[in-house]
């Protein structure tokens, strides 16, 4: 899979209301399961447009799609977790049907349990299961989020090592000034996140880290573990911290498994 995290339409309109934040990739009414995918800093709902027939006829995806990029290029990016996680939980309750589960990767892994959370807090409209990937547990989330402090031409370079975006976008210094207010913005609020508590959430919890990720080490990772009071399960795959772009996490198992019961995987063998 070779999606951008960055798709820039031609134009951008201001949006407002739950069908700005969140928008299904392909309707699937008679799907056993609604899967929320929520994006890493950058990216936009794009990057999860080729899940849509990836996970077949049985899951149906939905997509965020936060402010400052793609659609929503308009409306300025915004920088803290109460800023974001409020609209998406509304938008969630409002038009994604249960039963259905969370995914984030990366920024999406932290925003991920910041709304899971909240819709546990309701008691009324609660996801199966949430699926992390290539991110920290909300406690240590911060230090990923140092490079919002990196000047331009310095958060050019990190995105260029990090892979994911082309270099023909790199290269263009007006694509970039689009770009990076964004990827800033987003970095911020990995940074900022400081949760006062962390309670164990009472579903599920699935992490998928990359065995070669220069950010979030598999270690790491396994702190999820601590996430949850419902079973736990932790699976490295190769690639470094973009590795959905080529190969997409085990969705499938992971999405029709049961309770884990702190079961750990290796590229899908058992350790």
């Amino acid at each position: 899979m070779a999606t951008p995290p960055v798709s820039l339409p031609a134009t951008a309109a201001r949006t407002a209301g739950a069908a700005a934040w969140l928008s299904c990739v392909a309707p699937r009414p008679a799907a056993r399961l609604r899967l929320v995918c929520l994006p890493y800093a950058g990216a936009g709902a794009a990057a999860y447009r080729p899940w849509g027939t990836l996970l077949g006829d049985d899951v149906e995806v939905w997509a965020a799609q936060l402010p400052g990029r793609e659609r929503r290029l308009a409306d300025p990016p915004l920088s803290t977790m109460d800023e974001l996680a409020p609209p998406l939980v509304a938008a969630i309750v409002e038009r994604v049907p249960a039963p259905f589960a969370i995914f984030g990767h990366s920024m999406g892994g932290l925003i991920g349990y910041e709304v899971t959370a909240r819709l546990v807090a309701r008691g009324d409209h609660v996801p199966q299961r949430l699926v992390v990937s290539a991110a920290r547990p909300p406690r240590t989330a911060a230090p990923l989020g140092a490079a919002h402090r990196l000047d331009d031409a310095a958060l050019t370079r990190w995105l260029r090592d990090l892979g994911g975006i082309p270099d023909e976008v790199l290269a263009d210094p007006g694509l970039l000034e689009l770009i990076l207010p964004t990827v800033r913005a987003d970095l911020t609020v990995v940074a900022s996140y400081r949760p006062a508590t962390v309670p164990p959430l009472p579903l599920p919890v699935d992490a998928v880290a990359a065995a070669d990720d220069p950010l979030v080490d598999p270690d790491e990772v396994a702190g999820w573990a601590a996430c949850t009071d419902f079973g736990f399960s932790l699976t490295v795959v190769p690639g470094g911290h973009l590795y959905l772009h080529d190969t997409p996490p085990p969705l499938s198992r992971l999405l029709g498994g049961g309770p884990a019961a702190d079961r750990a995987y290796v590229e899908g063998a058992t350790r």
